[in-house]
């Protein structure tokens, strides 16, 4: 009989014969693996019937699940000003490191970030990446923190439905008509 491992000829021997050497050691006929098996971490998360348990809480702020969040349609119910001023009272948190917050809420990037915070009006900015990864930052925490929805919250989602805001920017674009009756110094 050959044995790959050292491990292997010696399980089952006491250590003081295998220490030793002197004397002539008797190898098992079977060798019996004493591993441990492995659990899988599938049954801490589902029950008996395979389905999953929906009673365990949530550990962070990252393992809150909104709807439409993994194709990257949450409806926002938070303008752009209201999300400036949240970023901002994050920022005057101790210990708060600004590039480690836009990594966790998606990998933004910083100049994305300062063009953003650089906006002004309610709707300027809608077009930014950093004003998607940051609502679905604050409502997650929310919802974590069980935080109710704000009165302008709620005014927002009667008035605007199940849509939201639109995700563009405001930016109005003025045509003229080229005729001498409309605009005569043309």
């Amino acid at each position: 009989m050959t044995f790959k491992r050292k491990s292997e000829a010696l399980e089952g021997v006491p250590l003081e014969a295998a220490a030793s050497g002197s004397s002539p050691m008797k190898l098992p006929n079977r060798v019996v693996s004493r591993k441990k098996a492995r659990l899988s971490k599938v049954s801490d998360v589902t029950d008996t019937d395979g389905e999953e348990k929906e009673n365990t809480p949530p550990q962070s702020w990252k393992d809150i699940k909104l709807e439409g969040d993994d194709e990257g349609e949450v409806p926002i119910y938070d303008d752009c000003s209201e999300i400036r001023r949240k970023i901002r009272r994050l920022e005057r948190t101790p210990g708060f490191v600004l590039t480690h917050w836009l990594k966790d809420i998606g990998h933004i990037n910083n100049n994305s970030y300062g063009r953003f915070m650089r906006y002004q009006g309610r709707l300027d900015g809608a077009a930014n990446g950093t004003y998607y990864a940051a609502y679905v930052y604050f409502e997650k925490v929310r919802i974590f923190e069980d935080k109710k929805k704000t009165a302008t919250r709620l005014a927002n989602e009667r008035q605007l439905g199940k849509d939201g805001f639109a995700r563009v920017n405001s930016t109005y674009w003025v045509t003229m008509r080229d005729d001498e009756e409309f605009c005569p110094w043309w």
